[in-house]
């Protein structure tokens, strides 16, 4: 397999031109095929005629891969305050001096570990059920807070199917991940979970 440099030239037929032209390679933000986002500062094949892309060569394909991989896409809600509180609470009993990032990553790892988990609904619908239980109060108005995080495409599928699956909105499915974290961590400490937990935050510094 030829490794192409910029700068390098090469020929391919330009599908806007309609026939065989010079290209050369260069660095060019890329649109992802479906058109969500782009693939930045990718090394590609640039008609010299009309300046559009012509080729991608193999070699900047897994630069695209992680790019796409790490599109980001917006999840926000509205939480009883109640919820935050538990999960910044689980997030200094994992780590204390964790950063305020950590609250994001130990919910995506929740809802990674959710989403492949083969009892994972069952645990979903077990906290959902606890936490009608525990924090739903008609004489009191609990105030609610906004919760707001970026997080990967593959992830937003993954919870976009708990919905599906467990048949809970966004916010009721994100109040039974904080519940299923504050059993684990909280309530009744699983050592190894912690310990993974510890290992996370750690790495995500």
């Amino acid at each position: 397999m030829k490794l192409f440099i910029d700068g390098d030239q090469s020929r391919a037929i330009c599908n806007h031109c309609r026939k065989m032209v010079s290209l050369t390679f260069k660095r060019r933000d890329v649109p992802f095929s479906d058109k969500k986002g782009f693939a930045h500062d990718i090394l590609v094949g640039v008609c010299d005629q009309c300046d559009h892309v012509v080729s991608i060569p193999a070699q900047s394909t897994p630069a695209i891969s992680e790019s796409r991989r790490k599109a980001l896409r917006s999840i926000e809600v509205r939480l009883p305050a109640i919820y935050l509180d538990m999960l910044d609470l689980a997030a200094f009993t994992v780590e204390p001096d964790s950063t305020p990032d950590f609250r994001k990553d130990l919910l995506c790892y929740y809802i990674h570990d959710l989403a492949h988990d083969p009892k994972g609904i069952q645990r979903l619908l077990s906290a959902h059920k606890l936490s009608l239980v525990s924090y739903t109060i008609d004489t009191v108005k609990i105030p609610r807070r906004r919760l707001s995080m970026k997080v990967p495409e593959k992830l937003k599928v993954e919870l976009q199917r708990l919905e599906s699956e467990s048949e809970l909105n966004t916010t009721d499915l994100l109040k039974s991940v904080v519940f299923d974290i504050q059993r684990d961590v909280l309530q009744k400490p699983k050592p190894l979970k912690i310990k993974a937990l510890q290992y996370l935050a750690m790495v995500a510094g």
